[in-house]
């Protein structure tokens, strides 16, 4: 009861909160607060492995909300992917369930705690330490987290086994090879993070939490945020690309017609629209991008949020091409795509054989003809796709991308764009909101100070207690 009222106290961003702590017949039963999202065991069932930049992130939320519990004196002994939340709104991952924490303030024993010697927690994400029964302090955490990263970067538990006490055995025993042999696509920073906190020996870990996102930070090992005016200029500015290719292949379609001497006015007439359609979403997104810089972006801003968007499909693919099971399936994609193929040029020889002339240049064919000529159309449709589109290369849009937002053409549009845009906005200077640095302002240091009195009664209800 006093331990988990101790985390009822707790109030932290990456902390489920607890409204209400009973006991009742002897049944302990808290009321914790509901967030909408799925866990990261749910969350790897549904969509497999996280990303690096995703584990990044999830490691740096565990670790602050971890670092703000033992502060207070407060070990979880339940890190897992169950008890992570990750809510869908924002992403952010929340730490919950301190139904088996462990209060340990210092050296000094405290009555009425969990007993030393007793092995409480989920075995498959359990420290060696916690395993044999030894005092805990917050590395134990770091190493469930540890545990808890591999399971969201691999897709499986580190250790597995029929029995608690097998997987028991295997946590005090058993050395986990490099988190980077078995996926190849990590940063080293992020891989290194995870080994360390996977040390058999705490000593050989990080010395608390807050060293293990001073670590992930210093090596940049978090790819930056790309702020979600960025993101959606991004897809307003692909759209557009997409049309002057489509339309470019339409004039190049229409010169080699004219200069094969067929008569195209009547394809003019639809070129005029298409003219007419591009240029308003010319005009659409130039807009746009004078609504972005009167944020106060600039053009680096958006240039480096187009490649940091880049950066991701690379990290993705990167991902896909290191997972065995996504190999073994584009295979069979493949095999699959090659008989199409093959059989498209089958159907087509066999309805020319049902295919009777007329007269010069006028044929006719029979139902059957038809029937395999329109197999061959479909399998040619099916298989040329399957083929030529794959995970592991990029698409034929995003090189389009590339070569006009981040070649000439897309620098002197954005810079275009940047001229026309006011310097001032509602008589406020324009400040780039991407390299805007937090300051510290007088209010968050009397809330500083409060939280430092909060501490203060907190240690002093203890003691009472």
């Amino acid at each position: 009861m006093r331990e988990t009222r101790i985390a009822a106290s707790f109030s932290h961003p990456n902390i489920v909160p607890v409204h209400a702590v009973e006991d009742r017949n002897g049944v302990l039963a808290f009321v914790m607060g509901y967030v909408e999202g799925e866990s990261v065991a749910q969350r790897v069932a549904r969509a497999g492995p996280f990303a690096p930049r995703e584990c990044v992130r999830l490691l740096q939320d565990i670790a602050y909300a971890l670092a703000y519990a033992h502060g207070r004196g407060v070990v979880h002994r339940d890190i897992k992917p169950d008890n992570i939340m990750l809510e869908r709104a924002t992403g952010r991952a929340l730490l919950m369930d301190f139904g088996v924490s462990r209060a340990s303030f210092g050296t000094r024993p405290v009555q009425a705690m969990t007993r030393v010697g007793e092995s409480v927690g989920t075995p498959e994400f359990m420290s060696p330490e916690q395993a044999a029964g030894e005092e805990l302090d917050g590395r134990s955490d770091l190493y469930s987290l540890g545990l808890t990263a591999y399971f969201a970067l691999l897709g499986r538990p580190a250790f597995a086994g029929d029995s608690a006490q097998r997987l028991l055995v295997r946590q005090l025993t058993e050395v986990l090879p490099p988190l980077a042999t078995l996926r190849a696509d990590l940063p080293a920073a992020l891989a290194s993070a995870v080994d360390r906190c996977l040390a058999k020996d705490r000593n050989e870990r990080f010395p608390d939490a807050a060293a293990l996102v001073d670590a992930l930070e210093r090596a940049n090992a978090a790819a930056p945020d790309v702020p979600v005016p960025i993101r959606l200029f991004a897809q307003e500015a692909a759209t557009l690309g997409l049309m002057i290719t489509f339309i470019l292949i339409f004039v190049w379609m229409l010169g080699f017609s004219i200069s094969r001497g067929t008569d195209s006015n009547d394809a003019l007439l639809p070129m005029i629209v298409l003219i007419a359609v591009v240029s308003a979403r010319v005009a659409q997104t130039f807009s746009e991008a004078r609504r972005l810089f009167s944020q106060g972006f600039t053009v680096h801003d958006v240039l480096r949020g187009f490649q940091a968007g880049i950066d991701e499909r690379d990290e993705r693919r990167r991902q896909l091409k290191a997972d065995p099971a996504t190999r073994a399936e584009r295979r069979r994609i493949v095999r699959v795509a090659v008989a199409l193929l093959v059989a498209a040029p089958t159907f087509f020889w066999f309805a020319l054989k049902f295919r009777v002339t007329i007269r010069p240049g006028y044929h006719v064919t029979s139902l059957p003809g038809v029937l395999l000529l329109v197999a061959g159309l479909l399998c040619l449709g099916f298989g040329l796709p399957l083929l030529l589109r794959s995970p592991f290369r990029m698409s034929a849009s995003e090189r389009a991308f590339r070569a006009l937002w981040l070649g000439i053409p897309g620098r002197l549009f954005l810079s275009a764009a940047a001229r026309r845009t006011p310097q001032r906005v509602l008589g406020l200077s324009a400040v780039p909101l991407v390299a805007a640095k937090p300051r510290r302002s007088a209010d968050a240091e009397r809330l500083a100070s409060l939280e430092a009195r909060i501490a203060q009664l907190e240690q002093t209800v203890t003691r009472a207690g």
